[in-house]
């Protein structure tokens, strides 16, 4: 059993989530909802990388890189704002 961490705040407990017409039971502290949410993402991604890249574990890793990228694009996105409101909140601190 893997174990999926979804800072749910809740005790952690194990779900069954469906990926690729397979299933994981998945031991973690998120909502189901969230946790369904996550595998219909990776379905999509999967499926998506599986046209181009018949080979599962090609794909998988292909897909991996894929959220990875587009994780690390958008907290770029945020660290910029982030930066300036503490800029911000210093500038107005020292006044």
């Amino acid at each position: 059993m893997s174990e999926l961490h979804g800072n749910g705040g809740g005790p952690a407990r194990s779900l069954v989530i469906k990926i690729l017409d397979r299933e994981y039971r998945v031991r973690t502290d998120a909502d189901r909802e969230h946790l369904e949410a996550v595998a219909a993402y990776v379905d999509r991604v999967l499926r998506e990388v599986r046209k181009t890249t018949p080979d599962t574990q090609d794909a998988s890793v292909l897909a991996a890189l894929n959220i990875a990228s587009e994780l690390l694009r958008r907290r770029d996105l945020v660290a910029v704002p982030r930066e300036r409101i503490q800029a911000l909140i210093d500038l107005a601190d020292s006044v």
